[in-house]
């Protein structure tokens, strides 16, 4: 592995196309969704709390055991050359991927859709599926009961499905790393993706291709049964199209997430 680089963002805003469309270059390996960073994490919690570990001198160790993620990360990937690998929870964490890597040339992509069009999307295939709850459901009944209910739900403050990766992004930014990350909006990316995709070969530093869509392949697979089918993968094959969702939500309900997601939406929509 040459370069390490990730996507997140959203849900629902084309991060699974993008994938797809970056496996079409020759040394591009983009992922599914990805445990990776669970990984990452999960070492790193070991580090920090095993009895065995503790027992040692960790600020000495602690080199021993960076050498040691940084291995795995290499041996996981060791057959490709760009890596891009897909989490939402990656976007603030490089100050973590920077010490494992010991450079800080890894960058993120960040896949926006309008957050009023990502909840009607998730809306959307709650409805096509209605006759299966999923987890979040089955943990949380009340925060599904109406439509109201499931906007307060996906939007709420305290890290759900539409806020964390808000919330990740804002601390990004927030610590100095908005220079590495680039923000790419689904509708561009459907409707100019040779130019979009050009932005992102420029942004991670590799030279531009010229792509064919006709040839498109999904490459990237997930068991959407894990989720009840809430969450669809599926990319249209030989085309790159935009599907706007046949949902349509009350007036008041579409002011709740454009007010709860003000600062995103004015940063990538009313700047350009």
């Amino acid at each position: 592995m040459d370069k390490l680089h990730f996507v997140s963002g959203f849900p629902r805003s084309g991060s699974t196309l993008l994938c797809n469309l970056l496996n079409m270059t020759d040394g591009f390996f983009a992922t599914p969704t990805s445990p990776t960073l669970d990984m990452v994490l999960q070492m790193r919690k070991v580090f920090s709390h095993n009895v065995s570990y503790k027992n040692m001198d960790r600020l000495t160790e602690e080199v021993r055991f960076q050498r040691g993620m940084k291995a795995y990360l290499q041996s996981y990937f060791a057959d490709q050359r760009v890596v891009f690998d897909k989490n939402r929870g990656w976007v603030n964490k490089l100050p973590i991927v920077d010490r494992m890597m010991e450079d800080e040339e890894s960058k993120v992509i960040f896949c926006y859709r309008n957050p009023v069009e990502v909840f009607q999307s998730i809306e959307n295939q709650y409805q096509r599926t209605i006759m299966m709850e999923n987890v979040d459901e089955s943990q949380n009944t009340a925060g599904f009961t109406t439509l109201y209910n499931r906007v307060e739900t996906f939007i709420a403050d305290n890290f759900t499905l539409m806020s964390t990766p808000v919330a990740l992004l804002e601390d990004a930014l927030t610590q100095g790393h908005g220079h590495r990350i680039l923000i790419v909006r689904y509708d561009k990316l459907c409707a100019e993706p040779q130019q979009t995709l050009n932005m992102i070969h420029q942004f991670v530093g590799e030279p531009p291709q010229q792509y064919d869509f006709s040839q498109l392949k999904q490459t990237t697979f997930e068991n959407d049964a894990a989720y009840n089918y809430k969450f669809s993968h599926k990319i249209r094959e030989g085309e790159v199209t935009y599907s706007p969702t046949k949902i349509t939500l009350p007036k008041d309900a579409i002011d709740r997430i454009n007010k709860r997601f003000h600062w995103i939406i004015s940063r990538v929509e009313k700047s350009e």
